[in-house]
């Protein structure tokens, strides 16, 4: 089958930004290695010289778009005329059509095409847009959180009919266990590792969101409960051609938070790696930390780092919940410093056994091949048919799926706070999430609070998707 996979995000012959991009590499040849004809088309920048490939795929950065987020079709007139032109013919040539975080507005370009879109970090405009207003034959998520934010964001948005949903987890490779004893390597430029060192991996794009401040607050916070350890926060300076989110900041600023907040000896920037570099990065560290309140869609960070044997200690944000059983990864409310500082010195002592069970459990949940396999029969045998959206007649409201419970108040993911809902909270964790839309009959207070927590939009009605 002819598979044209379009990415407004830009694709870059030698290194990958983002772990949607890396998806995209691994699905775009895993599908050709099945004998598919799969051929990428991305958006053009300054840094392409022309097409190139991507073990053995095609990549076309032919796209006149900005290939930066937001507003990634800010661009001229002219430029958004020829890249129509450019879906046309691309799909006229395909079999079908795979949007790849789908942010293509330019839709009768690609009218009458099996369209078959995949959806990643559901926060910028592009991906929201997509979802409430622009058609796709079948959406891909890659996590049961996505799926429940997009399935209810639509809902509420009034549509009566949604297409299917289908939940593809991320992919991740694990090493082998032989392997693992010779993989720690240290990038080039930050010095060797000494006795009393405490590495500390912060592998994220310097986007405020991605936990740049909390990495550096946490890490200042260990070095005073442990101030025999030598603490070092190791942080990735992004390529400067790959601009790819305005809201990241220069490596110029975030050393000038790191001085700020005084971690300024703390801190260590490397360059950019590539991905057949980052086992033996996630080896060489003691503890990765994934704790901004950016809403992952997955969370491949964490999950890779188990996989190559080093634990990770990540915020209850987003699709990082759903990791909550997973040995090796340890859960902290988002902003809460002390108590990642102490769950990263505990992280630091777990035994092989805790990771290797973690290994064990992600080899079996998210491998490689159980994901290409299940995009294929998506992409390949094609779903069609809208499912109608209608509202349980229970008379009962739920929690949000973008809210969650923790220790008393629930915390919301799109404002980032926790608020306090005492009732409310010891109402939902007796009842499965779900509560009467009456409360008015069991006290007064949970009334209160219950209409407050709808305003807010942290309770909602119990939608059914038939």
């Amino acid at each position: 089958m002819r598979i044209a996979a379009i990415s407004v995000a830009p694709v870059f012959p030698e290194h990958v930004i983002g772990g949607s991009q890396k998806i995209l590499a691994d699905l775009s040849v895993g599908l050709k290695k099945r004998g598919h004809d799969v051929q990428i088309w991305c958006t053009e920048t300054e840094q392409h010289s022309g097409d190139f490939n991507i073990d053995g795929v095609p990549v076309r950065p032919d796209l006149k778009l900005r290939g930066v987020f937001p507003a990634t079709h800010q661009v001229s007139p002219i430029s958004l005329a020829r890249t129509a032109g450019v879906l046309r013919r691309t799909a006229d040539w395909a079999d079908r059509v795979y949007l790849h975080a789908d942010s293509v507005y330019l839709r009768h370009a690609i009218e009458g095409a099996q369209i078959v879109r995949s959806i990643h970090d559901y926060v910028y405009e592009e991906a929201l847009v997509s979802t409430l207003s622009l058609p796709a034959d079948t959406t891909v998520v890659p996590s049961d959180y996505l799926k429940r934010c997009v399935e209810t964001t639509v809902a509420l948005s009034g549509r009566t009919s949604i297409e299917p949903v289908v939940s593809i987890s991320n992919g991740v490779k694990v090493p082998e266990p032989e392997s693992m004893a010779s993989v720690p390597v240290l990038p080039n430029g930050v010095a060797a590792r000494e006795e009393t060192d405490l590495i500390l991996l912060s592998p994220h794009r310097p986007e405020p969101t991605k936990g740049v401040r909390e990495a550096i607050l946490t890490a200042i916070q260990i070095q005073k409960l442990e101030p025999a350890r030598n603490v070092r926060l190791l942080m990735p300076a992004c390529p400067v051609e790959a601009n790819f989110d305005d809201a990241a900041g220069t490596d110029d600023e975030v050393k000038a938070l790191a001085e700020e907040l005084g971690g300024g000896d703390i801190v260590e920037f490397h360059d950019w790696l590539s991905p057949a570099q980052m086992p033996e990065y996630y080896a060489a560290g003691d503890v990765t930390l994934c704790l901004g309140s950016f809403i992952e869609s997955f969370g491949l960070v964490p999950v890779e780092s188990v996989a190559t044997g080093t634990p990770a200690v990540c915020v209850r944000v987003g699709a990082l919940r759903q990791f909550s059983d997973v040995d090796g990864i340890t859960l902290v409310p988002c902003g809460d410093i002390e108590n990642a500082a102490e769950a990263v010195l505990t992280a630091a002592t777990l035994s092989s056994n805790v990771l290797h069970r973690g290994r064990e459990q992600i080899t079996a949940r998210f491998s490689v091949d159980t994901m290409i396999s299940e995009f294929e029969s998506v992409i390949t045998r094609f779903q069609a048919g809208e499912r109608k959206i209608g509202s349980s007649d229970d008379n009962q409201l739920e929690l949000a799926p973008w809210c969650d419970v923790q220790a008393g108040s629930i915390y919301d993911d799109y404002r980032a706070t926790s608020l306090q809902f005492p009732e409310l909270t010891r109402a939902l964790e007796s009842s499965d999430g779900k509560i009467t839309s009456d409360p008015l009959l069991l006290s007064a207070s949970l009334d209160v609070e219950v209409r407050f927590a709808v305003d807010l939009g942290i309770l909602i009605p119990e939608f059914v998707f038939e």
